[in-house]
């Protein structure tokens, strides 16, 4: 079924549009992907660093950032599957967007608990949170056949992508600047 956008136009067909959007697609994944294996690299940095006082903020910055960017390498794989129409695309992404703003939303607490800084209120949760809600958008423009809704993940993929990148440098800054734990003498 082709798209129309919202002011009836015809568009490309779904697959036609996944088509086109192809490489930008497989480069974001990859990107995402890729960041999710230096994470590792991260946390093999910070081994002697966390403690299990300090695992609950481990698991709220850690597995934060590892989440978002599986979102975006999950996202972008989803562009790639064959038999996907605009509306289940649409239903997908909606359903991806929705446990994305659920997740912010409890690691918001988490990061509220620590008591940081503006900047990781910004770049842990609101920015997120915003990609997330991007998301349930480009899945709702995809349920309507409206092809701008690539446009629009594309940038949530993207806005997710660039607080990847951010929260990593900026654990990777925290880890090497705090004392490592002391090992208890034998």
């Amino acid at each position: 079924m082709p798209g129309h956008d919202v002011m009836g136009n015809m568009q490309l067909s779904f697959v036609e549009f996944l088509h086109a959007w192809r490489d930008f697609f497989i480069v974001v994944g990859t990107a995402g992907a890729t960041l999710i294996g230096a994470m590792f690299v991260v946390i093999s940095i910070a081994i002697g660093i966390l403690t299990r006082e300090r695992s609950d903020a481990a698991h709220a910055y850690l597995t934060s950032t590892v989440v978002h960017l599986g979102a975006v390498a999950l996202a972008s794989v989803l562009t790639m599957a064959p038999d996907l129409g605009w509306r289940g695309f649409g239903a997908v992404l909606i359903a991806g967007g929705a446990v994305g703003i659920g997740y912010v939303a409890a690691i918001g607490r988490a990061v509220r608990h620590y008591r940081v800084d503006w900047t990781d209120q910004l770049w842990y949760t609101a920015l997120p949170l915003a990609a997330y809600i991007a998301m349930v958008g480009a899945g709702a423009l995809s349920i309507a056949g409206d092809g701008r809704a690539m446009a629009l993940l594309g940038a949530a993929l993207v806005l997710l992508l660039v607080c990847g990148v951010r929260n990593a440098w900026d654990m990777i800054l925290a880890f090497v600047t705090r004392p490592r734990a002391t090992e208890p003498e034998k």
